[in-house]
């Protein structure tokens, strides 16, 4: 009885507090064929921002998907990957629920302090 408590208790110690809790070892399994949890971060923030820029930008005289076609190369230029690399490791992480809540928090995150960063830029030069 107590060897089985002791098992339990083992078991439970080591399961995540959440289905959503993320691992250390979660990320580094990531294959190599796929993005970086982090790179996948940084890459799905910037479409997220060019994405916005072309949707408010209506001064532009390129259509808005010629634009995000060119928004997007220099995304994946600057980021050494391409469309292929891109399109699969969003489909790795749609199929590993627990990274990619993971990616998105962080997205959500980084592109939360670009805007309070930019407000505050905004409040500073109307003194």
């Amino acid at each position: 009885m107590i060897f089985m408590m002791l098992v339990s208790w083992i078991l439970i110690s080591c399961k995540p507090d959440s289905d959503l809790e993320i691992r250390d070892a979660m990320m580094e399994n990531v294959p190599d064929s796929v993005l970086s949890v982090n790179n996948m971060i940084n890459v799905m923030t910037d479409i997220h921002l060019a994405e916005s820029w072309s949707r408010i930008n209506k001064s532009d005289t390129i259509p808005q998907d010629d634009r995000l076609k060119m928004y997007y190369a220099q995304i994946f230029e600057m980021h050494n990957t391409d469309v292929k690399k891109y399109q699969s490791s969003y489909n790795y992480y749609s199929n590993e629920p627990v990274l990619m809540n993971y990616i998105y928090q962080e997205v959500t995150e980084k592109l939360n302090l670009l805007e309070s960063e930019n407000l505050n830029l905004l409040k500073q030069n109307k003194k």
